[in-house]
């Protein structure tokens, strides 16, 4: 077995214990990355795809202010707003969901760029309120966090399935 250590660090999933392998294998190790990605892409995915939406009953109306001008605004919930799997109203937050390969770098939302490194995978929500929906801050705050990337890679690897991967790609290259 491989001696990987796996942890989240604030919006990352660090997959530690590669560095010697990348060198003396390469390929496998970016093949495995990509799968580890694609999976808990998915997953995450499926985290953003919670019933409710635009166009749904709205649950109850409720009257604040702006902070700015300090007059009040009415503010809409709406059904299923705060749930888990999060709700799709506009497809923007799910849609804004994708993931680099290693050594891939791209530039999305309001000039945000991610880059992956040679031995990283990296999935990203280029949505503007996408932080605030897995940290449960701001407009969130009443629905606590709903961490849907370390969530999305936790359901994937279940039962050390980002190990086992690595474990497959090496072994495709390594003769018998």
């Amino acid at each position: 077995m491989l001696d990987l250590q796996i942890t989240v660090d604030g919006d990352k999933i660090v997959i530690e214990g590669l560095d010697r392998l990348a060198v003396m294998i390469p390929t496998a190790i970016k093949r495995a990355l990509t799968r580890i990605a694609t999976g808990s892409h998915r997953e995450s995915h499926a985290l953003l795809s919670g019933p409710g939406g635009a166009g749904k009953e709205v649950r109850r109306d409720y009257v604040g202010f702006t902070k700015k001008s300090g007059e009040d605004v009415i503010f809409r919930s709406f059904e299923g707003a705060g749930g888990y799997p999060v709700p799709v109203r506009s497809g923007l937050l799910r849609d804004s969901l994708d993931f680099l390969f290693p050594g891939q770098s791209k530039t999305a939302g309001k000039a945000l760029t991610f880059t992956a490194g040679p031995d990283e995978a990296v999935i990203y929500d280029s949505a503007e309120y996408a932080r605030v929906i897995r940290e449960g801050t701001g407009s969130s705050s009443k629905y606590g966090p709903r961490d849907y990337l370390t969530d999305g890679f936790e359901k994937f690897n279940t039962g050390a399935r980002a190990v086992r991967i690595v474990e497959e790609e090496i072994g495709k290259e390594i003769p018998r």
